[in-house]
């Protein structure tokens, strides 16, 4: 089992002070979590909204990250890759990869809010296009290769793109999949690592994406035992239920309020009262409480679904920062040692 740190940023000025100040908050985090032993620390990509939009343009914040970290692994989770120009895509990860010496992890999709599109005024209709061929782009950017690439929406001759990143052939490639056969059995047959939200669906649907996933994996010739299927969950540690529910639930309901103000929905995956945090954490959709309570749910997620990698929310909605830095400390500390460790290098698709 892989531990990673997950970062969808909720931005609450009258809580999280200055922006200036909330970023060096969010680096000395990144900092703990490199000395705790966390293998990956993820960042988001959201727009216009102070949910997610303070880590507006992810390889700037990461390539900051990388000067005061030294073993972490930095991932996007994930570049929405439809709002952007695949090269230019290609060019800042890549600069990310050689700035950290070989440490980015590179999560791709569509992303989730249709309100980023239209402010973009880029259509949704051909995202899934865009999004496949701007990842073929970015393998032979990365590769080094002389691009030639002649797609449905984009079409190149003769480029070199510049740098390259220090993992060969690339840098791992995740994809954001929580829709659709289609995106599971995309990401199967290319060999890419899979992220997943376990806590929107039942178990039942999200194991049958899974195995639609496994199965184009095994089409394509590669071993599914080699690729990481991650779950992405909000986490709390305390000395108690009753802690972690007392602490937690504030800073849960204002991360529920700015997604649903952003969506323009009410938002039903995290507790706003003790009842639903309750609920929640018996349905293992918060992995949150006592360390024995935490280490049960993981377990049991990875006996349903058989993940190989947690990412866990581990500050979020204004959080203090002396409880985000207690929770990631905990997490580690009393949490992951429960968990055989590996750090073998992650498969790539050639």
């Amino acid at each position: 089992m892989r531990f990673g740190a997950h970062y969808l940023d909720t931005y609450v000025p009258e809580l999280d002070g200055s922006m200036a100040q909330h970023y060096q908050d969010l680096f000395a985090q990144f900092e703990l979590l490199d000395q705790l032993g966390y293998d990956d620390v993820w960042v988001t990509e959201h727009h216009f909204h102070e949910y997610g939009g303070l880590i507006s343009d992810p390889p700037v914040f990461l390539a900051a990250a990388a000067r005061t970290t030294r073993r972490i692994h930095l991932g996007v989770a994930i570049s929405v890759l439809p709002l952007h120009n695949p090269l230019q895509v290609a060019e800042g990860y890549a600069m990310v990869d050689v700035i950290s010496n070989g440490r980015l992890e590179f999560g791709v999709g569509r992303g989730s809010t249709p309100a980023e599109y239209a402010s973009f005024r880029i259509g949704y209709d051909d995202s899934a296009t865009r999004m496949k061929e701007g990842t073929q782009l970015i393998q032979q950017a990365w590769r080094g290769e002389t691009i030639h690439f002649q797609g449905e929406l984009f079409a190149y001759d003769d480029l070199r793109v510049l740098p390259k990143p220090v993992q060969e052939p690339h840098p791992p490639i995740w994809v954001g999949a929580s829709r659709s056969d289609d995106t599971f059995r995309w990401a199967g047959l290319n060999g890419f690592h899979v992220m997943t939200l376990p806590y929107m669906y039942e178990p039942d649907v999200l194991r049958h994406w899974l195995d639609v996933y496994r199965a184009a994996l095994v089409e394509a010739g590669y071993d599914p035992s080699t690729r990481e299927v991650l779950g992405k969950f909000h986490v709390y540690v305390a000395d108690s239920l009753e802690q972690a529910r007392t602490e937690a639930i504030p800073y849960l309901a204002r991360y529920a309020a700015l997604a649903g103000a952003r969506s323009n929905r009410s938002t039903g995956s995290h507790s706003r009262d003790q009842e639903g945090f309750d609920e929640q954490v018996e349905r293992g959709n918060l992995i949150a409480g006592d360390p024995q309570r935490c280490i049960d749910i993981i377990e049991r997620w990875r006996e349903v679904l058989g993940l190989t990698t947690i990412s866990g929310t581990v500050s979020f909605g204004g959080m203090p920062q002396e409880l985000a830095l207690k929770n990631i400390r905990l997490f580690a500390e009393r949490v992951m040692p429960a968990f055989e460790r590996r750090r073998a290098p992650r498969a790539v698709a050639s």
